[in-house]
């Protein structure tokens, strides 16, 4: 019975995968800080409390953080690199 080559499956589903896939958690983040910049910029053009507008700014991180916490991650040339290097490293010794 033949291994399947891992590197193999997962260069193929790298090059199958849509592009915001493979940048998933980089692309939530970047919509996170649009979210919360533009939020500071309207409410500092609004006469509200400071308290209020640093309590919504870090309600809209929090809710980036836990939207990286629920993206799910694409496969990365750096994942494979890295699974490539551990093999590599165990099958010479």
């Amino acid at each position: 019975m033949t291994t399947p080559d891992l590197t193999a499956i997962l260069r193929d589903k790298l090059a199958e995968q849509p592009w915001w896939k493979k940048y998933a958690n980089t692309v939530t983040t970047a919509i996170t800080l649009g979210v919360n910049v533009l939020w500071v910029l309207v409410s500092l053009g609004v006469d509200i409390d400071p308290t209020i507008i640093g309590g919504v700014a870090a309600a809209i991180q929090a809710l980036g953080v836990l939207g990286v916490k629920l993206t799910p991650n694409g496969v990365t040339e750096r994942q494979i690199a890295d699974i490539e290097n551990y093999v590599g490293k165990h099958r010479a010794g």
